[in-house]
């Protein structure tokens, strides 16, 4: 009797430890090896080759074209590019390619951004751009002169531009447009903060260039080497980075810090500069 009490408890105990230990195995040990099994096929399978970026043949061919001196082609080219890849990592390569080709023709003889103008006696420069809405300083950048001097009888471009400017805080990029479209892109250094997240329609109000302290008009002899700084209505301005002092003995100087507003590196305020006028639309993003 005893033998088969104990046979009877031995073999309900089986039956529970198995039933246990078959749960435990189908619900933990199982999957467990499983997943190590799927894991380890994934590490052995072979990466996928990834597909290629059609945007990048498609840019090289048409930098080939600038390349060859094709630059009418190659700027309608550029722009459906960055139409029909606006994702595309190559797109700042592709924005400074067209900007460049813009910049370059814009003030192109017989284009439709210039008209022709002959000069006559009493003629200055300033008083041909209040004859046509202009600056005397757009004029002369217009026409590679070398100073403000002009000569009864010479054949000036005069600028026929509708320039905008957009500002995109988030992006750190100052835009020019004419008529609306695509002219040329810059890098901000630095962008001032804002709580503001809709879109502010501003303008330019004034165009100063000042050496130390003092205004200077166009045409002063100090003007070319003028700090430029561009004042928006409603918001901080346009400027560029003060000079770094110059080294004495072997110390290198610390830049000074930059200032406050929308930061352009000098070059890129200095070709803005006399694209933008007082009322020149400026949307800030």
């Amino acid at each position: 009797m005893k033998l088969f009490k104990f046979l009877t408890l031995l073999i309900i105990a089986l039956l529970i430890f198995g039933a246990a230990g078959f749960f435990g195995y189908e619900l933990f040990i199982k999957p467990s090896r499983a997943e190590k099994q799927e894991k380890a096929k994934e590490a052995a399978a072979p990466a996928p080759t990834p597909t290629p970026d059609p945007s990048v043949p498609a840019l090289q061919k048409l930098k080939a074209l600038q390349d060859a001196g094709k630059l009418d082609e190659a700027r309608d080219a550029l722009a459906a590019w960055i139409t029909a890849y606006p994702q595309s990592p190559l797109l700042t390569e592709a924005r400074q390619r067209l900007g460049a080709i813009n910049m370059s023709q814009l003030f192109q003889a017989g284009g439709t951004n210039v008209v022709s103008y002959t000069v006559v006696k009493g003629d200055s420069l300033a008083r041909i751009a209040s004859k046509h809405q202009s600056n005397a300083e757009l004029i002369q950048k217009a026409n590679s002169l070398p100073n403000i001097n002009l000569q009864i009888g010479e054949v000036l471009v005069i600028p026929n531009l509708k320039i905008s400017l957009e500002l995109d805080r988030a992006a750190k990029t100052a835009t020019l447009l004419n008529n609306g479209l695509f002219l040329k892109q810059y890098s901000l250094l630095s962008v001032p903060y804002s709580s503001k997240t809709e879109n502010i329609s501003s303008k330019v109000i004034d165009k100063i260039a000042t050496a130390g302290t003092k205004r200077v008009a166009f045409g002063d002899k100090s003007y070319p080497q003028s700090e430029r700084s561009v004042f928006l209505a409603q918001a901080p301005p346009i400027v560029a980075p003060l000079p770094t002092p110059a080294a004495t003995g072997t110390n290198t100087p610390t830049p000074p810090p930059l200032p406050g507003g929308y930061v352009l590196s000098s070059a890129d305020l200095l070709e803005i500069f006399p694209l933008v006028s007082r009322n020149t639309p400026v949307t800030i993003h």
